[in-house]
């Protein structure tokens, strides 16, 4: 899988973090290439990880940031 770039704000983002830096807690994202929604609950540093609900499951997943760039969904 490719990493894509996604323009944000009017700022360029490579990874998750970065995303994961211009999200709130409450919302919703999803994979590149996937369905499946997540919500995004806490971004942790220190651990390199961003805590996130997946709406199908209704379970928490923690996503490394040296996954690819995910996308935001707007309800």
């Amino acid at each position: 899988m490719i990493p894509r770039t996604e323009i944000i704000n009017n700022h360029i983002v490579n990874s998750v973090e970065q995303l994961a830096s211009f999200l709130v807690p409450g919302d919703i994202f999803r994979k590149l290439r996937g369905r499946t929604q997540y919500r995004f609950n806490e971004l942790r540093r220190s651990e390199q990880l961003v805590l996130c609900e997946n709406l199908d499951t209704h379970t928490l997943e923690h996503i490394y940031f040296n996954s690819p760039v995910f996308k935001l969904v707007f309800i």
